[in-house]
């Protein structure tokens, strides 16, 4: 019997008023500060290890654990104040769809299980590829992230350029593209002596000159240019490469051309941002993060390709156990355009926040986090004692204290004491990060929650560390 699995409607209703009442008071305290001692809980939690549970255990008490214990003590992604690493937030609306979507539980592979529910993904994929300016040709899928988003490029890329034997495809990225990239080429076969990392220049890009010479050094060696992975978005600065430039090099060299935009795609939605994403449309793929640029609780990213062809032709296979679609409609097959056959409906997390809120909602939120990324920055350039390191090209600042008397050790030393000290009081939260052997300070202002009260608690909290941590070493 598997009652126990079939609550009744009464169960449902009383399971869903507990849990509603929990998420609305959990909401209305988002932006109250939550102290947490984060080395003490990790170790908390690993002593906390548990059994199998073989006997029920009463709802209610089961979510005040989980809201009164395990949820508080985190990093509060979801806080206003919190624009460490790159934040998005959690849009109610997309986790209200998330729940709709698993307890219609249905299967978004094939287009006859849910010709619809396939059609809204469709729909999804090509309102990012018009946003990027790929043509009707394009197309693309839904993944869990951009992990998965830059392997799917990776594995098209050998594939259809170099099928079985590619033990001469060379892969090229700057030293600062996102480490998720050097995964998936380790993921897909790629030796690592096919892989090159290229410096930045002094604005922390690819270097196109040094890309070019490798490029030639290959070929001249008898190698084959596969693949140049640029970013549109580098997550230690923010950085846009030079997509124009690079796009040239890869058609000279006849490799593929991925762009990693999973932070900065989605900013072409703001027509004041298109000019310094020029070049983006030239891609024959392209990484996108929803749960970043669109705010999505985490666990969407999307691949999207110039030609979907291309995509087909890696990815579809057939069963004997699945039918043969003998329509005359075209209507693409999910499951032949990715690693995925069993796979979550996640374009509801989508569609439905934009069906509620408009495109305008999303386009203004970037607006204000792009506005609020350069008043931080005029603020911070206001006191001298602060060095910018990479100006706000998105959302991010780099930046950390200088005292041109003082050792880089020193200056670390300081730094990592700065950091400490903003975040300990719990209204902000930033991150760190190494620079040319410095220690660093960023912050990504992303998320729909921050406005400017939060970057003026930024303000004032660096400001205070820096005259109490300088006042502690002098």
């Amino acid at each position: 019997m598997t009652y126990k699995l079939e609550p009744s409607s009464d169960e449902i209703k009383q399971i869903m008023d507990l849990t509603t009442s929990r998420i609305v008071s959990f909401l209305d305290k988002i932006a109250d500060p939550v102290e947490v001692d984060i080395n003490q809980v990790r170790a908390d939690a690993y002593h906390q290890a548990e059994a199998l549970p073989e006997f029920e255990t009463p709802f209610k008490e089961i979510l005040d654990d989980l809201f009164d214990n395990k949820i508080p003590n985190s990093l509060q992604t979801a806080h206003p104040g919190f624009m460490a690493y790159i934040p998005g937030g959690g849009l109610f609306h997309s986790a209200l769809a998330e729940l709709i979507a698993k307890i219609a539980n249905r299967y978004v592979g094939k287009d006859f299980t849910a010709p619809f529910l396939v059609q809204i993904e469709i729909d999804i994929i090509k309102w990012f590829c018009k946003l990027i300016g790929y043509s009707d040709a394009s197309a693309g899928t839904l993944t869990s992230g951009g992990s998965i988003a830059n392997l799917t490029a990776v594995i098209c890329a050998r594939t259809y350029c170099l099928g079985d034997d590619f033990s001469k495809g060379i892969v090229y990225a700057s030293n600062y593209s996102h480490h998720s990239n050097w995964k998936a080429f380790q993921a897909a076969g790629i030796a690592a002596k096919n892989i090159r990392k290229i410096p930045v220049d002094d604005k922390f890009r690819l270097d196109v000159k040094c890309l070019k010479a490798q490029l030639q050094d290959d070929v001249n060696r008898g190698l084959t240019p596969l693949m140049i992975v640029a970013t549109a978005g580098s997550t230690n600065t923010g950085t846009v490469d030079q997509l124009e430039e690079i796009a040239l090099l890869s058609k000279q060299f006849s490799a593929w051309y991925h762009i990693d935009a999973a932070y900065g795609g989605f900013f072409t939605l703001v027509d004041s941002m298109k000019s310094r994403l020029k070049g983006i449309e030239l891609a024959d793929s392209i990484t996108l993060d929803p749960h970043k640029g669109l705010f999505l609780p985490y666990g969407t990213g999307a691949i999207i390709v110039k030609d979907r062809k291309k995509l087909e032709q890696v990815f579809k296979h057939s069963a004997d156990y699945i039918p043969e679609d003998n329509s005359d409609i075209d209507i693409w097959d999910f499951s032949g355009m990715s690693l995925e056959l069993t796979r979550p409906f996640r374009g509801l997390g989508i569609w439905l926040p934009f069906k509620m809120l408009g495109a305008d909602a999303f386009r203004n939120a970037l607006s204000e986090k792009i506005q609020l990324a350069n008043y931080f920055h005029t603020k911070l350039k206001e006191n001298e004692a602060w060095k910018i390191i990479a100006e706000p090209e998105l959302s991010i600042t780099v930046f950390r204290y200088d005292d041109k008397k003082k050792t880089m050790q020193e200056l670390n030393i300081i730094n990592n004491k700065i950091l400490n000290h903003v975040n300990a009081k719990f209204r902000v939260n930033i991150s760190g990060t190494k620079v040319d052997g410095y220690f660093v300070l960023r912050n990504c202002i992303l998320s729909f929650r921050t406005h400017i009260e939060q970057v003026d608690f930024l303000l004032e909290d660096l400001s205070e560390a820096m005259d109490s941590v300088v006042m502690e070493l002098s």
